[in-house]
């Protein structure tokens, strides 16, 4: 007999969380997430904890999508965004797919010590050593994680910038 997963009703993503990918379950589309605790299921869908999780650090995830559209260009589509600053560093996190799809997984930039290809899929290893093999185009992956990247050192350079502006 296998053990029920213990199901939530909401979550807020914070640096313990890793990674959130949509599942199938009995009434519809929920949350795995994989944090730093373990994995948590979620009865919401990936882009509500997102969203909720914006809204729960002082910002929205239309503000969140601006920004970094102001950074990016308007033009790119599946954009990281930055979920909030905490200990002086942003919180970025980056779609696989459009941020709209019931298939997207969002992927804290944070969370990921190692990535490699494999034949048809990504695997990644998150910085508790747990290995998860994503099925996402390599290639693709990477073009995400640079652009997350890229995203987080805006970010905090914005940040210094602001701290360095403040009359003390």
């Amino acid at each position: 007999m296998s053990k029920k997963p213990n199901i939530v009703d909401s979550y807020h993503i914070s640096f313990n969380t890793y990674l959130i990918e949509p599942i199938i379950h009995e009434d519809g589309i929920y949350s795995r997430v994989y944090d730093k605790s373990g994995i948590i299921i979620v009865a919401r869908k990936p882009i509500y904890i997102i969203r909720k999780s914006c809204i729960l650090m002082g910002t929205s995830y239309r503000t969140a999508r601006f920004l970094s559209k102001r950074f990016f260009g308007n033009e790119k589509h599946k954009i990281p965004i930055i979920i909030s600053h905490d200990y002086g560093m942003p919180c970025v996190f980056f779609p696989l797919l459009s941020p709209t799809s019931s298939n997207n997984v969002w992927v804290g930039l944070h969370a990921i010590i190692n990535i490699r290809r494999l034949k048809d899929s990504t695997e990644v290893t998150l910085k508790d050593g747990r290995e998860l093999v994503l099925p996402f185009n390599y290639s693709s992956f990477c073009t995400q994680y640079v652009s997350a990247s890229m995203l987080q050192k805006f970010g905090t350079n914005q940040r210094l910038i602001l701290k360095n502006e403040v009359p003390t």
